[in-house]
């Protein structure tokens, strides 16, 4: 009898799933427009960096940094955003948004930040680069 009250639930289970449906949102970059940011931090100091965008339509909403070490001094960063999966969307690229990405150092050196500002015309990432010195 509990293999059969088993074998019911999985049947069930596998017929109530639809191959079809489409996802209801996914996760996006969102390419930076400028960055406000110091030459020099101090060491273990906990502050903002500035960053804008903008989003293209009212289905991309804010979802974050993604925030990326390529080495100990390297910080490669874009906005990630949830684009919605919806008719109703509207032009949003007309106003622009400032967020801030909270830093703190904890090695004295030179940072260096990659802000990721879209693909040029080859297909291939652009960025927008700082460094911060740390002291």
């Amino acid at each position: 009898m509990k293999r059969f009250v088993f074998f019911l639930i999985m049947i069930s289970m596998v017929l109530s799933c639809s191959l079809d449906d489409e996802p209801k949102s996914e996760s996006v970059a969102l390419p930076i427009e400028s960055v406000i940011i110091p030459s020099d931090w101090p060491l273990n100091q906990l502050g903002a960096i500035k960053v804008t965008y903008r989003r293209p339509t009212t289905c991309h909403l804010f979802n974050g940094f993604n925030y990326q070490y390529t080495d100990e001094f390297t910080r490669t960063v874009n906005i990630e955003a949830i684009k919605l999966n919806d008719d109703n969307c509207i032009d949003a690229s007309a106003e622009s948004y400032e967020v801030d990405l909270q830093f703190k150092p904890t090695e004295f050196g030179i940072y260096h930040f990659k802000f990721w500002s879209g693909v040029d015309e080859n297909g291939s990432n652009t960025f927008l680069e700082y460094d911060i010195d740390v002291q």
